[in-house]
């Protein structure tokens, strides 16, 4: 049987069976053959299509006679032709669904038959919807089109002096979505070469914007432009992902051009935009970033975005993130009512686990390793992620005990043995998580053997050189403080 066929047909509920087959019945839709018998046949065997070819030709034509290929020759038509209604269904149900694109074509509609005046008062109605929807840089495209409309309406009814405001308007709508869409795509093209370890070209899109003097642009704006906040923190934002220096002293005022801008945007910017200076932050550690990331991270709580529209429990990697910047900025006692108050808005599958995964993390914070130990054992997340978080916490936790005590030397380096294991013989390490944990494993052993006093004077030095060469190398932050230690402690 047709493979395309059996696939739309498995997505049909009990309403679409009904209105499907009203499509079929219509003549404005049906134009060729009467193809009812074929669907009452096919669809006997809703949903799960356990049909063959021979079966459903003995259904169709009361009995299987196919020897000189005639009946498969009728087969084949009758599913072209089923084949091509189905695909007129899908797109007339879409568009039952889909306002704006109704509108649009309804609009082009009354252009193509000279009702200029029907047109535009359509293409004025939608814009009005269209304005409080919340759908990104494709509501900016869409807006772009409607007001082309409206501006061939004006042209057309002798509305002329109208159409200064509608091309300016419309010129605000191109630079949103040129900056919003520079801003995606950039952000794909990262995250797509780092997923799967892609060497970037210099695309052209990054050259381009490189070279538009952004920084002139954004002085010259006037404060009372339309969306002149939101105009800010997009080119800011664009700035970051491609590292442009003119706006380096900008970079720390994301904050600030965040906060200023929160009241004038819909919740789906407010969440997209909170993401984008979140990456920015997660992706350029340092002691002025991690403080601006945790009282970032305080200010979106207190808005009430996590969780929150139609989304019922917080993101386990979001709750990981959030109780981590308050790790990191040396808040303990926030952390530890953060943990509290925002596990109670987990997931109920995961919460025990992300509850072990945090107290692991928050006993270690607080020099309890032996505590923490007890977590990660009773920690059982089935994900890549967290399960790699709880391995390198336990080495964290065996390096800091064996600090204290050399009865310990034995634990890490069991450890780092079984982590080089897991690392090797488990399947479901992504290779990115292989290399950065075999950078961990290296890095360790250099501090243990540096830690445990095993070397001679001579070795130390070496010792001291490598650990330097790799703190050089490695994008680790926790190794790095812990070889800091090392050299400003010798």
């Amino acid at each position: 049987m047709n493979e395309k066929i059996i696939s739309v047909l498995k997505t049909f509920n009990s309403s679409d069976i009904k209105d499907f087959k009203k499509f079929i019945l219509s003549p404005y839709f049906s134009t060729g053959r009467d193809l009812t018998k074929y669907y009452e046949c096919i669809m006997k065997y809703h949903p799960d299509f356990e049909i063959s070819k021979e079966k459903f030709l003995k259904s169709y034509f009361g009995k299987l006679d196919d020897k000189e290929g005639k009946q498969s020759k009728i087969l084949r038509t009758l599913n072209s032709d089923f084949s091509k209604i189905l695909d007129d269904y899908i797109a007339v149900d879409s568009l039952k669904n889909m306002n704006f694109y109704y509108n649009y074509l309804l609009i082009e509609g009354y252009s193509h038959r000279a009702l200029y005046a029907l047109g535009e008062k359509k293409a004025e109605e939608t814009l009005l919807m269209e304005e409080d929807l919340d759908s990104g840089f494709i509501r900016e495209i869409q807006m772009i089109l409607l007001k082309n409309l409206i501006f061939h309406f004006k042209s057309l009814t002798n509305k002329n002096p109208e159409i200064y405001g509608v091309v300016e308007s419309q010129s605000e709508d191109l630079i949103t979505f040129f900056v919003n869409i520079s801003s995606h795509l950039l952000n794909s093209l990262k995250v797509n070469s780092e997923s799967y370890n892609i060497q970037r070209k210099t695309e052209q899109l990054s050259l381009l914007i490189n070279n538009i003097e952004l920084d002139k642009f954004l002085d010259n704006l006037r404060p009372d432009y339309p969306n002149y906040k939101k105009i800010k923190l997009d080119i800011i934002l664009l700035c970051t992902m491609l590292k442009n220096k003119k706006f380096e002293h900008l970079y720390m005022k994301l904050n600030e051009v965040y906060m200023d801008t929160f009241d004038t945007l819909d919740h789906r910017h407010k969440m997209n935009y909170f993401t984008s200076v979140l990456n920015y932050y997660t992706a350029n550690p340092s002691e002025q970033t991690i403080q601006l990331k945790f009282e970032f991270v305080k200010f979106g709580l207190s808005q009430g975005l996590f969780p929150s529209g139609e989304i019922i429990y917080i993101n386990a990697g979001t709750f990981k993130m959030f109780m981590l910047a308050g790790l990191h900025a040396g808040d303990i006692d926030w952390t530890e009512k953060y943990i509290e108050e925002y596990a109670e808005k987990l997931n109920p599958d995961f919460k025990e686990n992300m509850l072990n995964y945090s107290y692991a993390y928050l006993n270690h914070y607080k020099g309890d390793y032996i505590t923490s130990l007890d977590y990660i054992s009773k920690f059982r997340f089935a994900n890549e992620v967290f399960t790699y978080d709880m391995k390198l916490m336990q080495l964290k936790n065996f390096y800091e005990l064996m600090k204290q005590s050399e009865s310990y030397l034995e634990n890490i380096n069991y450890a780092i043995d079984a982590f080089s294991h897991y690392l090797k013989d488990n399947k479901k390490v992504s290779e990115n998580y292989r290399k950065s944990g075999k950078d961990f494993i290296a890095g360790m052993k250099l501090l243990v053997k540096f830690t445990a006093m095993l070397s001679d004077k001579e070795e130390k030095k070496k010792e001291m050189y490598d650990l330097e060469k790799f703190m050089s190398e490695t994008k680790n932050v926790w190794l790095i403080s812990k070889i800091k230690e090392l050299i400003y402690n010798r």
